[in-house]
């Protein structure tokens, strides 16, 4: 995939999304603003129509009052009255109103002053009138009607409730106006927001579909690198199981080459002792035919020595070759054990072990020592080879005693979800750390040589070990035991997955 600003893993991605998102934030936060402001404009808009609407009603009702008090003067009813005793409570109740709604505006509450006191004033006008007409003083009461001081009061009342209701209807243009102002700039702000939500989501997808092609290309990439990875697997475990064949087989034949040769010189060594045998009898037969009256005793001394050095030599060909004998024969077990092919199969260790310390029982009371087998847990793999790896390990824990001290002998066992650990722990001579590997190579032993050995049993152990997919560890210091720690799968298919991978290489 060629190089991108927008490629997976760069930078740049989290910086524009990050922005997106802040500018969304900012843009969530101003509208949710606007809104508010939009709202509160409303609410003062419908604020000024109702104190607009209450002013005029308030004027209207003075209107009613003063109408209805000169139909009374004129005709002298009293239900020309009843408009008046109406319109004056109700022109009370709307100007207590207008007061507690302009109660946060003090410009508004000192002229809705004047005008109480003015609509006051004109009530108190019309009641003296009233009053006199009531009292049979009707010309007092409409010279009253007729001169100024009515008509300036309703005069100066309309002008007052006019110039309120002209303030407030300036003020309602202007409230008016800014909601207009809020409400287009809530418009482009909605606008702004769907266009860059529409760049984000634009921008995303076009990120999405870069990671995607990229997270596809690096998929295939690891795909065909592990496809590669298990084919190089395949082929260097088949080359590996190939050389590890080859180098059994070779060992084989050499141990088998290297047996001709010491089969002949055994064979050339008896005959060389029956040799030896005939040629001195005839030495002593020509001695005793030459002195025969008297024997002579330093020739007789000097053939007895050459006898003796002859059988030694002798015998030093027979203990090396008794020696390579052995020596070959171990290797030839061991390429055996290698080519065999193992059975996996549930094993009961618990069983097995119980019969591997009966077989021994004999030994071990000699020695004086014991051997106990704890709870082991089973475990599916070879019977054969799990019976030689702790047949030699029993044999051996038995066989490195401490002199003077009783052997003790403990095998014990535990389980994690995929592998069965064992432990042989003894208390014998133990081994340096120095030695603790290796004692695990062919040939090789460590400590003083005085038990019988050919230092193959725990190259032997280990090896079958490893052939069972398992591990094998060693805990020792001298004269405190060793504790050798055998761990394998709880359940082994090595030896089929070899054979699948031999085969598909």
């Amino acid at each position: 995939m060629p190089p991108s600003r927008f490629r997976a893993g760069s930078p740049l991605q989290p910086l524009l999304l990050a922005a997106g998102f802040l500018l969304l934030i900012g843009i969530s936060a101003a509208t949710l603003w606007l809104v508010d402001r939009s709202a509160a404009d409303a609410r003062m808009v419908a604020h000024t129509l109702q104190v607009q609407d209450k002013l005029s009603n308030l004027l209207l009702s003075v209107r009613r009052a003063e109408s209805s008090q000169r139909g009374y003067l004129f005709v002298d009813n009293e239900s020309y009255l009843t408009e008046y005793n109406e319109a004056r409570p109700e022109a009370e109740r709307q100007l207590q109103e207008l007061r507690e709604i302009t109660q946060d505006n003090p410009a508004r509450q000192r002229t809705l002053e004047r005008v109480g006191e003015t609509m006051a004033a004109k009530f108190a006008e019309m009641d003296r009138t009233i009053a006199l007409s009531r009292a049979g003083q009707r010309e007092e009461a409409r010279s009253l009607v007729l001169s100024d001081v009515g008509r300036d009061l309703m005069t100066s009342l309309r002008t007052q409730i006019e110039q309120t209701i002209t303030n407030e209807n300036a003020l309602f243009e202007q409230r008016s106006e800014q909601s207009r102002r809020n409400g287009w700039l809530l418009v482009l702000l909605c606008l702004a927001g769907a266009v860059l939500v529409a760049l984000i989501g634009g921008l995303s997808v076009l990120l999405m579909q870069r990671n995607v092609r990229a997270r596809e290309a690096a998929r295939q990439e690891l795909a065909v690198t592990n496809a590669n990875l298990e084919r190089i697997v395949e082929y260097r475990t088949a080359d590996l199981t190939e050389a590890n064949e080859e180098i059994q087989r070779f060992a084989y034949i050499v141990s088998h080459d290297l047996r001709s040769p010491l089969v002949n010189i055994m064979g050339f060594t008896a005959e060389l002792e029956a040799l030896r045998k005939d040629l001195f009898a005839q030495v002593e037969s020509l001695s005793g035919q030459a002195s025969a009256a008297a024997a002579d005793t330093s020739d007789e001394t000097a053939l007895e020595r050459l006898g003796k050095d002859f059988d030694e030599a002798i015998g030093f060909i027979k203990t090396s070759i008794g020696k390579m004998d052995r020596l070959i024969n171990a290797v030839l077990k061991l390429s055996r054990e290698g080519r065999r092919q193992f059975h996996p199969e549930r094993i009961d260790m618990n069983e097995m072990l119980t019969s591997i310390v009966r077989s021994v029982a004999h030994r071990a009371a000699e020695l004086g020592a014991t051997v106990t087998v704890a709870g082991l847990p089973p475990v599916e793999s070879d019977r054969l080879a799990i019976e030689q790896v702790f047949s030699n390990l029993i044999d051996n824990a038995l066989k490195y005693g401490r002199p003077g001290v009783p052997g003790q002998v403990e095998i014990a066992g535990r389980s994690t979800p995929a592998h069965v650990v064992y432990d042989v722990r003894d208390n014998g001579r133990g081994i340096d750390p120095q030695d603790h590997q290796r004692v695990f190579e062919l040939f090789r032993r460590s400590g003083p040589q005085d038990r019988p050995g050919e230092g193959i049993g725990l190259a032997h152990v280990r090896a079958l070990v490893r052939r069972l997919g398992g591990t094998m560890s060693l805990t020792s210091e001298l004269g405190r035991g060793a504790v050798f720690t055998v761990t394998l799968p709880r359940r082994w298919s090595g030896e089929t997955r070899s054979a699948e991978t031999r085969s598909a290489a």
